[in-house]
């Protein structure tokens, strides 16, 4: 069964890694595979706000607000009918609402923990801190200076690291034989990004999974935009 809620990305950073692919080839499970270049593989974190989700049909008042942190892997799968879908399969999540973290892991594969989160913006900086004992992280990002690439980038560009690392829209996970795909909806002549510099970046959950080879490769801001996210989609493995 499908099912669609609704709400506002009112805030969103997205910071790609590259990390070498046989650190992080265990976390995903067959027949999923990484999206790779040369020896690499890619992590996506997702820092954001979330205003009034609720299921589609439901007045905004009823809607939950939340921060939500996310680590996700670059994967594709490739279906019985051919299909070679690509998307991020969730590692961990932080959210800091109780109520999403448990109906979350109920409807997804997403892997929420509660945890306290906070976000605020002051003179060009803008600010994510999260407080769980699994995964501390604080991320701090100038977001008026333009980045450069890193010299040792696996990427020839900024331009080419942005067209390789572009948001994949969708979630991946399998169970049983089937590709289970959260599916995220936008107006996309309304998705806009914007490149910032990270000044502070610490995320302890990187030191559990021993990723003290991951190197920042991208980051941007998302301007505010309304979503739409469908759960229940499955198909068929090759």
């Amino acid at each position: 069964m499908k099912f669609t809620m609704v709400g506002r990305l009112s805030e969103c950073l997205l910071i790609a890694y590259r990390t070498p692919s046989e650190s992080v080839e265990h976390l995903v499970p067959a027949p999923l595979q990484l999206v790779t270049r040369d020896r690499w593989a890619f992590w996506n974190i997702v820092a954001c706000r979330i205003e009034k989700m609720r299921p589609r049909g439901t007045p905004r008042l009823f809607g939950m607000s939340y921060h939500h942190v996310a680590y996700r892997l670059y994967v594709r799968a490739k279906c019985a009918s051919g299909e070679v879908i690509d998307g991020l399969y969730f590692v961990r999540s932080d959210a800091d609402n109780f109520l999403v973290s448990e109906m979350g892991n109920l409807a997804s594969d997403f892997r929420f923990h509660t945890s306290t989160i906070t976000h605020f913006e002051d003179t060009g900086r803008l600010t994510f801190e999260v407080r769980n004992s699994d995964a501390d992280a604080r991320l701090c990002v100038n977001i008026e200076q333009a980045p450069v690439i890193a010299r040792d980038s696996c990427f020839a560009s900024m331009k080419e690291a942005a067209q390789f690392l572009k948001y994949r829209p969708l979630g991946l996970s399998c169970r049983d034989g089937w590709l289970r795909v959260a599916e995220v909806f936008r107006d996309e002549s309304e998705w806009k990004e914007a490149l910032v510099t990270i000044e502070e970046a610490r995320w302890s959950f990187f030191d559990t999974m021993s990723q003290n080879e991951a190197f920042l490769e991208l980051a941007t801001r998302v301007e505010p935009i309304d979503y739409r996210w469908r759960l229940g989609r499955r198909e068929r493995l090759a």
